[in-house]
């Protein structure tokens, strides 16, 4: 162990012998080292640079020896502008064995807690320019050949004050390896980037840096070049700036890798970002260039090739998921993202469980504009949770889409009312075992297939077959602004040709309950809000009710809950028939009815039936048989059971029954015990046959008015008018015409009071007056109608007797017009009657006319 002991003895005596020796040189060259650096900074720098003290050690870094210079400052163009080179300590090296030599030899700086400014000022001059030409010092024992430089605390700013620009970096450490001061540096360094101003252009967070900088600053060029980490991913940041007196020429390329894209974000401010692009997350490798010149009107471009993954993105109050995207984006100017455009090569997004796949551009980023392709195969449950959840109470169904559209997307989604407008669409989307019930429906609808085609704004059917209920339907047409009914809650908007086998309404009605009774449920019925149709419809069978009807044609509107139509044809109670009119169910609490009808031979009795009696209860369809034209107004109201309000209803009917049969009508059975009672006249009015009946028979707050109309049979004619309410008021005149009442009125068995006029075909006609209700009716003398009766019978014995004296008398008796006779030439008269006498017949009918004249 001696030997081990010795050589530590050994050891510590040189080293002690070198300390003790080291410190003697330290020591007698200490005022030559501090007056060598106060000298230096005097011949080596153009500018003052101020010092607050200077420190000489011999241990701070031994074994060399070092000055240490506190609070040293010095400005960037004149005295009190903003500093250059702001230290609170520059640490400077000499090495111990050229000051034994006599030489001082500077190996390091090392520079703690301050700032350093590179500045371009509105001239372009650079602030940089610190030292002086070389013949201004001629030190021949000195020399600055640093071979390290570190960094501790400062931050490193590039200032262009014309472009209004700043760049900056803080090193918490860094270690350089200068070639030359006036050269370049190779840094390795941990640090960040606090802050980058470009313009208006200010980050808003600092980047995190962490590995290799190699900087140049030669000829008015700076060249750079980073790789290590950059933020939360790693990077590669390359090339250079030149500087020219007006310009810059800027060539710089970065690549990043793995980066979070909210961190990105982070740093842009928030004018350049919307709340969508703020809402961003994802993962991001990318390559940026920018490129170009750089003046005090323009930037240098932007360039990006960027694939992102795992995306997330916030629209509204929607999401999009699984944000896949793959391209390039290029922006003209760095400072502004007018006019940028990026190129999506490949894209897929996860909408709500919908996978969308495509690719396209995207411009005009403060509001984008977007032209794209986009292919998908979804559920269209995942729709409904989306953007039609109000629209719909179920959705299901298979979905494959194949789409180009181009619009601005996200003011879509904002419901901006112009761009909905502008937006533009073609492609296809196919649908088949669909299932779908709107929320204004109580009942599905099923799409067995289809094929919607995209066309702008509207959506085109193209050969769709599917079943409503028992009811199956096949349909060619259009959605128009699909886009409304997607994003601003509009009703979906059909304008289609519409094929149905049949509608049986008391399907639709009865799935309001477990009944299957109609007239038993409490049903409310009401359009949908939100589907407009126009169609061209094709019907086979339509029934409700007791109502029939086969082969409708026409065209339908459903609007605003509101079903109109118009000329509607159709073939219903063995007989044609065609409407206009509308059914509305807008109001809450009643239906409102118009219809203009036109029906051309329909049998009688099914009229009646199918219609309901036409909404009154005086004539039924037990009463009458035969077959009927007519054409009518309808007016009515009904509450939502479709029970007719009666003293709504109005109408006005223009009525041709041929071949008819009234059977069992209550006011002619009245009338027919009457005369039984009354008169013992046996008449059969339980059923009067007729060739033809016509009238125009009105009702209005519900009271039925029926003009005078004549019943003209094998057992009697009948004249009848007056009004019945639906209360079963009534109040009648009739005429009966028939010999049987000329025989009882010669026998004297029908009273005085009755007024029977005779007529001179040995008939006699008895005028009545029906009044009361239908339970107790009075039958009462009608005065008037008896006076007409007379003067109807004088007038037409008045043309009888005339008729007979002109056939029998005729060339004795001349019209009343003739007053004079022809004459011969000589001016004589032709008869022998003295020329003062004339003979005038003036009947009955002429009288009557002179005195009405009078």
């Amino acid at each position: 162990m001696k030997w081990f002991k010795r050589i530590v003895f050994l050891f510590l005596t040189v080293f002690g012998l070198s300390v003790v020796s080291i410190a003697i040189i330290g020591t007698q060259y200490k005022d030559a080292v501090v007056d060598f650096v106060k000298n230096e900074l005097g011949k080596k720098l153009n500018r003052e640079v101020r010092v607050g003290k200077i420190q000489y050690s011999l241990f701070s870094s031994f074994p060399n020896v070092s000055v240490d210079l506190l609070k040293l400052e010095t400005y960037s163009f004149q005295p009190g502008d903003i500093p250059f080179l702001k230290l609170n300590k520059v640490h400077l090296v000499f090495d111990i064995i050229p000051l034994i030599k006599g030489e001082f030899k500077l190996g390091q700086i090392i520079l703690e807690e301050g700032q350093i400014n590179i500045i371009h000022n509105r001239n372009e001059s650079p602030n940089f320019n610190l030292l002086k030409d070389s013949s201004d010092s001629n030190s021949t024992k000195s020399s600055i050949s640093i071979n390290l430089l570190q960094l501790k605390d400062i931050e490193l700013t590039y200032q262009n004050w014309r472009n209004n620009e700043l760049y900056a970096l803080t090193f918490e450490e860094c270690s350089a390896v200068p070639n030359s001061l006036l050269d370049s540096i190779n840094l390795n360094f941990t640090g960040q980037i606090p802050s980058v101003q470009i313009g208006e252009f200010k980050s808003e967070v600092p980047i995190d840096l962490r590995g290799d900088f190699n900087l140049g600053l030669v000829d008015d060029s700076l060249r750079f070049y980073y790789k290590g980490e950059f933020g939360s991913g790693n990077a590669i940041f390359k090339g250079g700036i030149s500087f020219y007196e007006k310009k810059e020429k800027w060539d710089i390329q970065c690549d990043i890798l793995n980066h979070n894209i909210s961190d990105i974000l982070a740093i842009i401010p928030d004018q350049f970002k919307d709340d969508n692009l703020k809402s961003l997350k994802g993962d991001l490798n990318a390559k940026f260039k920018i490129k170009g010149n750089r003046t005090s009107h323009k930037f240098p471009s932007l360039e990006v090739y960027f694939n992102f993954s795992g995306g997330l993105l916030k629209i509204v109050n929607k999401q999009l998921k699984e944000i896949a995207i793959g391209g390039s984006y290029f922006q003209p100017d760095i400072t502004s993202i007018y006019g940028a455009k990026a190129k999506v090569d490949k894209c897929s997004i996860n909408y709500g469980g919908i996978i969308l796949k495509g690719r396209g551009t995207i411009k005009e980023f403060n509001r984008p504009l977007i032209s794209a392709k986009v292919q998908s195969s979804f559920n269209l449950k995942n729709l409904l949770g989306l953007v039609l959840d109000e629209e719909f109470n179920f959705l299901d169904g298979e979905a494959v889409l194949d789409l180009d559209f181009s619009g601005k997307i996200f003011d879509v989604f904002s419901n901006i009312n112009k761009e909905i407008k502008k937006f533009q669409s073609k492609g296809s989307i196919t649908f088949s075992d669909v299932v779908a019930q709107p929320s204004d429906f109580d009942y599905p609808l099923s799409i067995e297939s289809g094929k919607l085609n995209f066309s702008n704004q509207d959506l085109v059917f193209d050969s769709f077959k599917g079943k409503i209920l028992s009811s199956t339907f096949g349909m060619n047409g259009r959605i128009k602004n699909y886009l409304e009914t997607l994003f601003k809650n509009q009703p979906l908007a059909f304008d289609a040709d519409l094929k149905i086998d049949k509608v049986v309404l008391e399907d639709f009605i009865l799935q309001r309950s477990d009944s299957s009774n109609i007239q038993d449920l409490d049903y409310q019925f009401d359009l949908p809000k939100s589907i407009t149709l126009k169609t061209n419809l094709k019907l086979g069978e339509f029934s409700f009710r007791d109502f029939n009807s086969q082969n409708i044609k026409g065209e339908m509107l459903l609007e605003n809950q509101q079903l109109s139509f118009k000329e509607l044809s159709m073939v219903t109670c063995d007989g044609a028939a065609s409407l206009d009119g509308y059914i509305n169910t807008l109001n809450p609490s009643k239906v409102v009815y118009k219809c203009t009808s036109n029906f051309k031979n329909i049998d009688a009795e099914k009229a009646f039936t199918q219609f309901e009696n036409f909404g009154q209860d005086v004539l039924l369809h037990k009463h009458v048989k035969g077959r009927i034209s007519l054409s009518t107004l309808l007016l009515a109201e009904s509450d939502k059971q479709l029970n007719i309000y009666e003293e709504k209803i109005y109408t006005e009917t223009d009525l041709n029954i041929v071949k008819g049969e009234l059977i069992s009508f209550e006011p002619l059975i009245e009338l027919q015990n009457f005369l039984n009672e009354e008169f013992k006249l046996n008449f059969n009015l339980s059923h009067l046959k007729f060739e033809t009946l016509k009238n125009n028979i009105k009702i209005k707050d519900g009271v039925i008015t029926i003009p005078e109309m004549a019943i003209r049979s094998s057992d009697i004619n009948l004249d009848i008018a007056g009004k019945h309410t639906f209360n079963q008021e009534i109040d009648y005149l009739l005429k009966i015409n028939h010999n049987e009442i000329f025989k009882a009125n010669k026998q004297n068995k029908i009273d005085e009071e009755f007024g029977v006029v005779e007529n001179n075909d040995k008939t006699a006609t008895l005028p009545l007056r029906m009044k009361g209700d239908m339970d107790d009716p009075k039958f009462t003398y009608d005065t008037k109608t008896k006076m007409n009766l007379i003067t109807d019978s004088w007038k037409r014995e008045g043309k009888v007797i005339k008729k007979v004296f002109a056939d029998e008398f005729g060339g004795l008796f001349k019209s009343k017009k003739n007053k004079t006779s022809p004459s011969n030439d000589d001016g004589e008269q032709l008869n022998n009657t003295s020329s003062k006498t004339q003979t005038i017949v003036i009947w009955d009918e002429e009288d009557e006319e002179d005195e009405e004249n009078e």
